[in-house]
């Protein structure tokens, strides 16, 4: 619905405005859990619907440029942002929004504090037990800065067994193991086939930890079973709690 309405609000502008569209991915998170906000209201340009039951909305014709959007949701603070859309990037927005039971903390205590916030929010997730227990590659953002990793497809340059295929502006993350079929990629347990070939569209500056698949053997019964394909591996990414309006 968000999209078709987004659709038909550009038509009105103009075929001056209609030349210069992009695509825009959305998705509304909860900045306390990182879990994705179902269902948040999401107006852009005054044209309002919203996401999926995966926080996610995929938009179409959206004008090149600034763009001003709102994001509401029960519970948790209203947010007012730019967005900035450019032509022919895959663009991606991750919207984040702060509980309101959190609205009156500090904020200087907790950017303090982030480190262990999200070391705590990965143990909850299982990625240290995972860590312990499974034969996947893992790396904490820790290790990634220490490695010089500047954007999400440079992880995968030195990871065994996976590689990036390029086709025309898709990036898409493949096993070598099983014949160079594409990967699954999870993003805080949500599957999200855009990102799966799409991969740089992910902000590398949100990530705290990836967890690496390479084929069927090594993935956790949780993540063997996707929404849009058989995987023949699966790519994790968990991103960081950062208290912020933005």
């Amino acid at each position: 619905m968000l999209r078709r309405l987004l659709v038909a609000a550009c038509a009105v502008l103009g075929a001056a405005s209609v030349a210069q569209e992009a695509d825009l991915a959305l998705v509304v998170r909860a900045g306390d859990t990182g879990s994705p906000l179902a269902g948040a209201e999401v107006d852009i340009m005054g044209v309002q619907g919203a996401v999926d039951a995966f926080g996610q909305a995929q938009l179409s014709g959206v004008p090149i440029g600034d763009v001003p959007m709102s994001v509401t949701y029960p519970g948790y603070v209203r947010l007012d942002t730019t967005v900035v859309v450019r032509e022919g990037d895959p663009n991606l927005t991750v919207l984040t929004l702060r509980s309101v039971l959190g609205d009156t903390r500090d904020l200087g205590d907790v950017v303090v504090e982030a480190e262990s916030v999200n070391d705590a929010v990965l143990r909850r997730r299982g990625f240290f037990e995972r860590r312990d227990r499974l034969t996947g590659v893992f790396y904490t953002r820790a290790e990634l800065d220490d490695r010089g990793v500047r954007q999400v497809s440079d992880i995968f340059g030195a990871t065994p067994g996976v590689r990036i295929a390029r086709t025309g502006v898709q990036e898409t993350l493949v096993s070598d193991r099983r014949g160079g079929c594409p990967m699954t990629v999870y993003v805080d347990g949500t599957e999200m086939a855009y990102i799966a070939h799409n991969i740089d569209a992910l902000p590398f500056d949100d990530i705290a930890a990836v967890e690496v698949y390479r084929g069927p053997s090594e993935l956790p019964i949780e993540y063997a079973h996707t929404k849009f394909n058989d995987t023949c591996g699966a790519v994790l990414v968990w991103t960081r709690i950062v208290a912020s309006d933005e």
